[in-house]
């Protein structure tokens, strides 16, 4: 029997209401009120002659029947998701969706676009920036560039550019410091990190340094990272591949040889599940190109 389009619109409702374990943040993201909502779940709970979700003032649980149906819908609704994904880069072989890190698309990837292009002219590459790595079940992209440690369950992961970490500040600044300034002249200066604060104890390591305890400020954009660090507030323990332009202008300066690896790079992921398209190999292989060319040092 064909499913009433009506149930269809009220089990949409349902799982993002079920999925959620909210109405108020299931309505924001169906863009409804959440008294539409609530009308859809009763409506459907009328239907089917049995209550799917319980109600309290503080929060709503699920009845086993509706626990059941939460998950069947869940399939159901991801299983039309891929075939209309599927639909959609079929009728469109030469587009490319990519989600990327915005300071990676700035920094590094959308300077090399032109020699994508020049390849590839037919390739039509959409951006989606996002600070996240990619969801695919969520996300209607067809691979990602993020920055993490390249284990993600569903995820083929290939390595696009390494990490490793090393203090960099303005000329003007450095010039303040001792001529010779040594690793351990930085002890008792502003000292700023994206990620954890443990990566300037690391690297004071490396040098061969007992920094001991450290007073250090977490920014936690790598565009306003870099900010403070043009502007002469300090030295930034920053990704060397994302600078290396600055430090070839010579707007920035790297005074040690000395690097850490913070254990996460940016990698190139796509889903397992999913064969990739004829752009996407496209991509890649001008990608990998991209890498072994690039100096990361």
């Amino acid at each position: 029997m064909p499913l009433p389009l009506f149930l269809l619109t009220k089990l949409r409702a349902f799982e993002s209401v079920a999925r959620h374990g909210s109405f108020k943040r299931a309505a924001e993201e169906l863009h409804v009120t959440q008294s539409a909502l609530s009308h859809h779940v009763r409506h459907l709970e009328a239907e089917l002659g049995m209550p799917l979700v319980l109600r309290s003032h503080r929060r709503i649980e699920l009845t086993a029947e509706g626990r059941q149906l939460c998950a069947d819908c869940a399939q159901g609704f991801q299983g039309l998701e891929a075939a209309i994904d599927r639909l959609r880069r079929a009728a469109r072989p030469d587009t490319l969706t990519l989600s990327v890190a915005p300071y990676f698309s700035a920094r590094w990837l959308t300077p090399r676009l032109g020699r994508l292009w020049a390849r590839h002219p037919r390739l039509h590459l959409q951006l989606h920036h996002a600070y996240q790595p990619a969801d695919f079940l969520r996300d209607p992209v067809d691979a990602g560039i993020g920055w993490g440690d390249g284990r993600w369950p569903g995820v083929e992961a290939r390595l696009v550019v390494p990490g490793t970490l090393t203090p960099v500040c303005s000329p003007a600044f450095l010039a303040t410091l001792p001529r010779k300034i040594k690793p351990r002249d930085l002890r008792g200066r502003r000292l700023f990190h994206e990620f954890d604060a443990a990566h300037w104890s690391a690297w004071f390591a490396t040098t061969g340094v007992d920094a001991g305890p450290l007073d250090t400020t977490r920014i936690d954009d790598s565009h306003a990272l870099r900010r403070t660090a043009l502007d002469g507030h300090g030295f930034a323990l920053f990704f060397t591949a994302l600078v290396r332009e600055d430090l070839d202008a010579g707007l920035l300066v790297a005074p040690f040889a000395h690097t850490v690896d913070p254990g996460s790079a940016y990698y190139l992921v796509r889903p397992e599940d999913r064969a990739p398209s004829a752009a996407l190999q496209s991509f890649t292989q001008w990608l990998m190109d991209e890498v072994a060319s690039a100096p990361f040092a």
